[in-house]
């Protein structure tokens, strides 16, 4: 086969949105609520939890409550057990459906890792590499100005006066940004 005529196909990856919608999409039981159990099976439930408590408080030593206690732990792991090797196939094909949003989800953020990093680059070269030096001198001022103003946003100060004293410091060097990138121009 020639190489020069290889052609690379690349499938579109699907965003997180669309991964998240297919994974719960993927579930066909509903989320157990209160309101979807039947009062028969809470009727049922409780009579259950009664007559388990009843074989406890029936005993006339702590010994004999510990030995009751444990073969209910041990029954409840037994049945545990029972459940997940019954439905080992069904876990599995979940597991193997979040296994595969997980790797979209990880290729997805791979690609925008790059993306920024293409970005900082060009950013990097625009404003550092460049032999102009109005851009280069003004931009630092700039980014030092946009800290505290992003503190204030993150730490959701109330205070008037600090965000106008931020705010004029840093609108005076955004300005002086922009006057120095339109005379780059």
């Amino acid at each position: 086969m020639d190489s020069s005529k290889e052609t690379i196909t690349l499938h579109p990856v699907p965003s997180s949105e669309e991964a998240a919608l297919a994974y719960s999409s993927s579930f066909d039981v509903p989320l157990i609520s209160a309101d979807l159990i039947p009062p028969q099976v809470k009727i049922i439930a409780v009579l259950l939890l009664v007559g388990l408590a009843v074989p406890i408080f029936m005993q006339p030593n702590l010994v004999s409550v510990a030995k009751v206690i444990m073969i209910y732990v041990m029954l409840g792991i037994s049945v545990f057990a029972l459940i997940i090797a019954l439905f080992r196939d069904w876990l599995f094909e979940k597991l193997v459906l979040v296994e595969d949003i997980a790797d979209m989800v990880k290729e997805e953020a791979a690609m925008q890792l790059q993306l920024v990093n293409h970005k900082l680059n060009e950013l990097n070269y625009r404003y550092f590499e460049k032999k102009d030096s109005a851009a280069r001198d003004v931009l630092p001022e700039f980014l030092r100005n946009l800290t505290p103003f992003a503190m204030l946003i993150i730490n959701k100060e109330q205070s008037m006066m600090r965000w106008a004293s931020v705010g004029m410091k840093f609108a005076k060097s955004a300005m002086e940004l922009y006057q120095a990138r339109k005379e780059q121009e």
